[in-house]
């Protein structure tokens, strides 16, 4: 029994290296689940009112299909330069490294799409409830995930996103169809 733990565990942990190894950033970016950044970052970038409506529309666009090919420039024409984006797999400040991460994403990717269910807006606050469905192919398998999420943004004056919080579950939607790696998931998760 003990050594199955430790084999389990192992695992796991292996699980969770080749994860953060495999989603590593550069630069302006990390792979954590930032919570004080993503506090620091709700005091930075207060938002503006002035422009929801113009920036919603964009992030819709954008996130509609992220294979798009040139996925890139619109997230450069959605975004401001100074930011916080925070998926539960990368923390990104840099606008650059953002339209990067996600050309590298859309490029994985053979199908995506994003379907936003609901918006609800509270001042600066915009909360986006969505559905999210992509297929790609990872450890020699075909992966079809669909997933549900949520997302806290904040726009400035000119309707480009400054704070960008998902909330999701990421490990499921990604980590869980993988061979070895799903296997830890799905038994840390029923071990709960």
């Amino acid at each position: 029994m003990k050594s199955s733990t430790h084999i389990f565990f192992g695992v796991l942990l292996m699980a969770l290296v080749i994860g953060l190894a495999g989603c590593s950033g550069r630069g302006g970016a990390t792979t954590m689940i930032d919570v004080d950044g993503y506090e620091q970052a709700m005091a930075k970038f207060p938002g503006s009112t002035e422009a929801i409506d113009t920036g919603l529309e964009r992030f819709q666009s954008t996130f509609h299909d992220l294979t798009a090919p040139d996925i890139a420039d619109r997230f450069r024409d959605t975004y401001a330069e100074s930011l916080f984006f925070n998926d539960t797999l990368h923390t990104i400040d840099r606008l650059d490294d953002l339209a990067d991460y996600m050309a590298k994403t859309g490029a994985n990717l053979s199908e995506s799409t994003v379907d936003v269910h609901q918006i609800v807006r509270d001042g600066s606050d915009v909360f986006v409830r969505w559905t999210m469905e992509f297929r790609t192919r990872a450890a020699g398998r075909n992966i079809h995930s669909h997933s549900i999420g949520m997302t806290h943004l904040r726009f400035d004056e000119a309707g480009r996103v400054v704070l960008h919080q998902d909330f999701w579950d990421s490990g499921h939607a990604l980590y869980a169809h993988l061979p070895i790696v799903g296997f830890a998931v799905r038994r840390a998760r029923s071990a709960m």
